[in-house]
């Protein structure tokens, strides 16, 4: 619950548009008038009285007292992303894995048991691979375009059902809803990574999911300036586990000004999306008719054997696309290389189109097979599409394919 003094005290959120809700939700009143509000660039609070005092420390999660646990700026930008992703609250994190690990260690402890999507972000898979065995956790993976695999795989230990949706860098949806059943008929919480599509074109907690994850760092931070993460929830227990003991004890701790940054970016995430989203189908459906490409994987892409699964949980196939030049790994170099616009750079969601070569960068640390497993092949070429013009992106691509 936040401490501040909202501008629009009794705003409901639920009924306005999504570029309504991204300006105005968990807009403070500034005591001095200020339309923006400002920096809280301090570790700690004063009180007046020593009662003043206890009452704070009793309840951390409930006051402002240090820093390492909550922070006005960190309240600004947990109540707006609470509301963009129709959750109750929301925890910040210094960057999108301490997002992730905070998650799953407040919700996974020794002897239990959990559930991944095969395809998946890499720092995700060596948690999964490094971290939860250390600690005693079980866990499986499962092909998300085949949800008839997820059940089988369900134990009595079985504690967390993971998504990506779509994943890194496969671009493999899951039916969200239809996993999100299946899990709880067994008693197991679902946590999605909303990364790639964005709060704007889907809310996976209005499909079933417990928990959204996000990496604040990429679209709704939006500029390539900062390092941030999120968990958002309607679980108040599990927001509070996640403030009172990963994000307190463990120490990923959002900055104030990153904060400030991540909120001056999502004022504007609607506005962007609709740009990423239109620029990525035209740049899809190009790659998708030139013949020296063997493989395009865009959700809104007609093509898309998901297509339908897109359409009924996504209201964009956001600016994410992933494709294979044909000659596989050499000739995907060349035409890298070849670029002249679009920039070779890890991560994603910034105004300039960014490429890489997945599994010789972001993914290079997972074991070969497992990358094959998870379809991700040698030759894949991600590619997080920009603000630019979509026809000079293209143009790009042109000259690099020698067309």
């Amino acid at each position: 619950m936040s401490q501040m003094v909202m501008k629009h005290p009794g705003l409901k959120t639920a009924g306005l548009g999504f570029d309504t809700a991204e300006v105005h939700a968990g807009e403070p009143r500034d005591q001095y008038g200020a339309l923006i509000p400002p920096i809280y660039q301090t570790s700690t609070f004063y009180f007046d009285s020593t009662d003043d005092a206890v009452k704070a420390c009793d309840d951390y999660a409930e006051s402002f007292a240090y820093s390492r646990i909550t922070n006005p700026s960190q309240d600004y930008l947990e109540q707006k992303l609470a509301a963009l992703e129709h959750g109750r609250g929301a925890v910040a994190y210094a960057s999108g894995m301490g997002a992730v690990a905070g998650a799953l260690f407040a919700l996974l402890k020794t002897g239990d048991h959990a559930i991944f999507t095969r395809a998946k972000y890499s720092g995700t898979e060596d948690i999964t691979t490094d971290y939860l065995p250390r600690f005693g956790i079980e866990h499986d993976c499962f092909d998300a375009a085949d949800l008839a695999q997820l059940e089988p795989l369900i134990k009595p230990n079985t504690k967390v059902l993971y998504l990506e949706s779509p994943a890194n860098p496969t671009m493999v949806l899951v039916d969200i809803a239809a996993a999100a059943e299946i899990a709880h008929r067994h008693g197991v919480k679902v946590v999605v990574d909303n990364t790639f599509a964005t709060p704007y074109n889907t809310n996976p907690l209005d499909l079933g999911a417990d928990v959204v994850v996000h990496s604040l760092t990429k679209y709704i931070g939006g500029h390539g300036d900062l390092l941030a993460g999120a968990v958002i929830s309607n679980d108040e227990a599990f927001l509070r586990e996640c403030r009172l003991g990963t994000l307190m004890h463990l120490g990923a701790v959002i900055a104030p000004f990153t904060a400030f940054l991540v909120c001056r970016g999502m004022k504007t995430l609607g506005v962007r999306m609709r740009q990423y989203n239109e620029n990525a189908l035209k740049i899809a459906r190009w790659l998708d008719a030139n013949p020296k490409i063997e493989i395009v994987r865009y959700p809104m892409l007609e093509s898309n054997p998901q297509y339908d699964i897109a359409k009924k949980q996504m209201r964009g196939g956001s600016g994410m696309i992933s494709f294979d030049v044909a000659g596989g790994l050499e000739a995907g170099k060349k035409f890298i290389n070849s670029l002249k616009l679009c920039t070779l750079a890890v991560s994603l969601g910034d105004t300039e189109t960014l490429v890489e070569q997945a599994a010789a960068m972001t993914h290079t640390m997972i074991p070969k097979e497992t990358r094959e497993a998870a379809g991700i092949t040698d030759g894949m070429i991600r590619m997080s599409v920009g603000l630019e013009d979509a026809d000079d992106i293209i143009a790009d691509m042109k000259q690099a394919l020698g067309d």
